[in-house]
């Protein structure tokens, strides 16, 4: 049986290949269009790449999204079973989680897995760890234990 979070990884996967494709099909289109604006200046092929710039920078937001679903994923089986950082190293490992960390900007490599082991044993879930209210306790801490 596939986890969820595989099936959401294989339909996001889905969708940004198709886009990709499109995407790519009007880069080509673009760079074939040879006509000059108003001002006698051909941007057309620079109008495509920052099109698909944006479309990747949407694509890696997209991707570490899921990440963080993962992340979230493994802090609540780390509650309810005692497992998180075992699961997201092997989530992480796998050919799926170092796909999805890759498409996501981030390097897949054992460093980041003991990072994420990390960030799961300590079980702050991935909304608050991300919150002003957060970073500013922490912040606060890190003051205190310094001035200490």
């Amino acid at each position: 049986m596939i986890s969820p979070l595989c099936k959401i990884c294989m339909t996001v996967m889905q969708k940004i290949g198709s886009e990709s494709h499109a995407v790519i099909g009007k880069e080509a289109d673009a760079r074939k269009c040879k006509t000059k604006n108003k001002d006698g200046n051909m941007f057309d092929s620079v109008d495509g790449t920052a099109y698909n710039h944006e479309q990747g920078q949407r694509a890696r937001k997209l991707f570490a999204a899921v990440v963080l679903a993962a992340l979230d994923d493994a802090i609540a089986d780390d509650k309810k079973y005692g497992n998180g950082p075992e699961q997201i190293a092997r989530w992480a490992r796998s050919r799926d989680g170092r796909e999805v960390l890759s498409c996501a900007g981030i390097d897949p490599n054992e460093r980041v897995v003991s990072g994420l082991m990390q960030f799961v044993a300590a079980g702050v879930r991935t909304s608050v760890a991300l919150s002003r209210e957060e970073s500013e306790r922490r912040m606060a801490a890190l003051q205190d234990a310094e001035a200490a």
